[in-house]
């Protein structure tokens, strides 16, 4: 099967990543459904990465399989997959929070969970080069739009995909709804569905924010 990955999101902050090669696969942040809202998670997955350890990130249960957990800082590598784990911080009073990259098929994305804190330009300049950032940017318990732009601006992703915001089937009502991301912006895609195939051949050459329906 030819290479490339699969990125499909299933509300919230949760991803999953599916090397078309190998069907190797990932869940990102899984959360209980009956608390956080959208769809319950029907996956069976190879590893689960845990950028924090509240409930709405980290209800593991929820995925299908044996998979090997991730929650901690530093390198990893499992199948074809090279996971580096960056701390940083959820914000005052919330503890920490794993901002990780995955590199698979020549792709290298980074997930920001939690991101609470806007780091330093040195500290995004230090993790690399980045394609895909999924990054949340509904606030109260994050960064917030204005921040999620300033943080994309430093790091230059080829594809944004925003996450944890206000959304009709979110229970989270707190968080800000994405238009107060993407309003203004150029290159804006509303992709139709959850899911979008990645390849690094395949990138935009300027930056694009693509926002995905939820399942």
């Amino acid at each position: 099967m030819q290479g490339g990955v699969l990125l499909q999101w299933l509300g919230h902050a949760c991803f999953v990543l599916k090397l078309l090669a190998s069907g190797f696969t990932v869940v990102i942040d899984p959360f209980p459904a009956e608390r956080v809202g959208y769809k319950p998670i029907n996956v069976k997955a190879d590893v689960v990465l845990v950028s924090h350890g509240h409930f709405d990130h980290n209800y593991i249960q929820a995925v299908k399989g044996n998979p090997k957990v991730i929650d901690k800082p530093g390198e990893h590598e499992v199948g074809n997959l090279r996971v580096i784990g960056y701390k940083t911080s959820h914000g005052p009073g919330r503890g920490d929070n794993i901002v990780f990259i995955i590199e698979a098929e020549g792709l290298r994305i980074a997930h920001c969970g939690d991101l609470g804190v806007l780091p330093s330009e040195e500290g995004v300049k230090s993790v690399g080069r980045i394609d895909v950032a999924l990054v949340p940017v509904g606030g109260y318990f994050t960064i917030d739009a204005n921040q999620a732009w300033q943080l994309v601006q430093m790091a230059k992703p080829k594809i944004v995909i925003p996450m944890h915001y206000r959304h009709p089937q979110s229970k989270v009502t707190v968080l800000a709804p994405v238009d107060d991301f993407i309003k203004g912006k150029k290159n804006v895609k509303r992709i139709k569905g959850n899911s979008v195939t990645l390849s690094k051949d395949k990138l935009p050459k300027e930056m694009e924010i693509w926002v995905l329906e939820a399942p």
